[in-house]
């Protein structure tokens, strides 16, 4: 076995030594002048013939002879030039390097581009032009291997064929998936191969500009976030292949929408493993894995890293846990109840309405004993009583750190129905655990800002609310034909921010430096990663948000609803959403 994969080894080493050595192609002339000098030494080995002197042709035919020939050379030279010239195919190569080959009709090497810095680093300074596809491929792969970007923890690769015959190019990607699935079993891993032809159109062309990769990793990406439409193609684009073919066999339940085959698995060496994962989310939940049922597991992306994202029920409640794929953190978990479990009270029954309320207070407590922490160790803690399928429940939220909960009490009996928390990047400042200030003064703080007096305005009013877990008043106005909106820090006083409309003169034109609707339109598409034919319901409005012009873009696509600010001047995004189109 030892001396088979020394062997296999050697064979590795040997195939991409002579990728290389046949990287240097010959003098084009030179080729031209062997072939002339090799015809004319056979056509001397032959019998000579002594041939009778032919009778002068008449001019005419002496002519017609030459304007045959000068048509016959003029097609044969055009068809040279289109067939070693011209541009008949682009394979792309994606591991985390992006590289395009484009190759003339003969499959010989026009030019190779890296498309990052990593494929730089693979294509060194080595000349591809006038070699063979196949040896430009094994050479190039050859050098992912040397450089560590192949390996066993990350063994994906992407081959993408894009070819004007789409016969000629579904067999190109058919040869070069089978020659390089051969080259990387003779390596210490087996690798894992996707491939596709293309069929992108002029917004993905643009993805892919855009976030500098290949053609072939957009439409890659396009797919991933059809099957799944939570994705944005932001958050996708700076995945490795291995990643997005971790995501790509998760959904494999989902229809494909394009023809994308994959040989092999994609390794998960880097990861904790489905079991640890699953160990943790159980230890979590306090249950034993005989104790559930309905268990399922897939990789996903959220927070900004690979997750195990595992759901499953027991005794009448319905699980979630995103657990982080290299460390084994839990990154955010919910529980609650399962409507289809037949032992919960129905609602309206005697025994869900025989029993007084608990207090806030209980509630309060209940949610803290079970999230392990103490009221002085939180913040912005706060609980209010609701109805859930009639039922009577208290909705506790509270902030420990960066953490945001959200529970759900049981407002008879105590029970825990459900909860949730979630890493947020606000952080509460320790100033605010001090009290709130009067509604008054949030009302004063904003007309100050304003530089109105309340004699002056109309329809004033202000609440406070909570946002990201923090205590704001949202305080509103109206002077003549304006609309005023405040959010007010509820404990500094702090202006959180602001806006104003004039009614019925809303800005509509487009102003000095303006970048237009249609680019704040497609700038919301590109980020969103949606083709303009996919979407609908799309509004876009000029409107001012702190004294700045923005652009509101709002569209639906794949399921869900999109909302972008655009600043209106720049371009840049602001802020932005989605969410379930219910």
């Amino acid at each position: 076995m030892k001396g088979e994969r020394i062997m296999q080894n050697r064979e590795t080493e040997n195939r991409v030594q002579q990728a290389f050595s046949h990287l240097a192609p010959p003098d084009v002339l030179e080729s031209v002048l062997s072939d002339c000098q090799a015809r004319n030494l056979n056509e001397e080995k032959g019998t000579v013939l002594s041939m009778p002197e032919k009778q002068k042709a008449p001019k005419w035919v002496k002519w017609a002879a030459g304007a045959a020939a000068a048509l016959v050379l003029a097609a044969g030279g055009a068809g040279y030039y289109q067939i070693n010239h011209l541009v008949a195919s682009t394979v792309s190569l994606d591991v985390n390097p992006s590289i395009e080959i484009k190759v003339n009709q003969k499959e010989k090497v026009l030019e190779v581009i890296p498309r990052n810095e990593d494929a730089q680093v693979i294509t060194g300074d080595m000349d591809f032009r006038g070699s063979d596809l196949e040896l430009t491929v094994n050479a190039l792969i050859g050098s992912m291997l040397r450089n560590g970007y192949l390996s066993e923890i990350a063994n994906s690769i992407l081959v993408s064929v894009d070819s004007k015959d789409s016969a000629k190019g579904e067999a190109l990607e058919k040869k070069l998936t089978e020659e390089i699935n051969e080259f990387l079993k003779t390596n210490d891993f087996s690798g894992s191969v996707l491939s596709q032809t293309l069929a992108a159109d002029s917004e993905q062309q643009k993805l892919a500009e855009d976030y500098g990769i290949t053609l072939g990793k957009a439409q890659l990406i396009q797919e991933i976030m059809e099957k799944d439409p939570r994705h944005t193609f932001a958050d996708l684009a700076s995945l490795s292949i291995n990643e997005l073919n971790l995501l790509h066999s998760s959904d494999a339940a989902q229809p494909a929408v394009m023809e994308i085959s994959t040989t092999g698995n994609a390794s998960e060496k880097a990861y904790i493993g489905e079991a640890k994962a699953k160990a943790a989310a159980l230890s979590h939940a306090g249950l034993k894995e005989d104790q559930i049922s309905r268990y399922q597991m897939e990789f996903d992306y959220e927070h900004g890293v690979m997750v195990y994202e595992i759901e499953f029920y027991a005794d009448g409640y319905e699980y979630g846990y995103d657990i982080n794929a290299a460390t084994g953190d839990i990154v955010s978990h919910e529980r609650e109840r399962d409507d289809d479990f037949a032992a919960w009270p129905q609602q309206g029954s005697a025994a869900a309405n025989s029993a007084e309320y608990i207090s806030e207070a209980s509630a309060k407590s209940i949610a803290l004993k079970h999230a392990g922490l103490q009221e002085s160790s939180v913040n912005f803690i706060r609980s209010k009583i609701d109805y859930d399928d009639g039922r009577a429940v208290y909705d506790v939220e509270f902030w420990s750190g960066s953490t945001e909960y959200d529970y759900e009490i049981d407002a008879v009996s105590g029970e825990i129905i459900g909860y949730d928390y979630d890493i947020e990047t606000y952080q509460p400042s320790a100033s605010q655990n001090g009290s709130y200030i009067s509604e008054a003064s949030a009302k004063s703080i904003a007309l100050k800002h304003a530089g109105l007096q309340e004699s002056s305005v109309n329809f004033i009013r202000s609440k406070i609310d909570y946002d990201d877990g923090r205590a704001v008043y949202d305080v509103e106005f109206w002077s003549g034909s304006t609309e005023y909106d405040y959010e007010i820090d509820a404990v500094s006083g702090e202006i959180i921010g602001y806006d104003y409309d004039a009614e019925g003169d809303q800005p509509s034109s487009q102003g000095s430096g303006d970048i237009g609707a249609e680019k704040a339109k497609s700038i919301a598409f590109s980020h969103a990663g949606v083709s303009s034919s996919s979407v609908y319901s799309a509004k876009c409005e000029l409107d001012y948000d702190d004294g700045r012009r923005i652009y509101e873009v709002e569209f639906k696509s794949g399921g869900y609803e999109f909302g972008y600010d655009i600043d209106a001047s720049n371009g840049n995004i602001l802020q932005h959403e989605k969410e379930r189109d219910d």
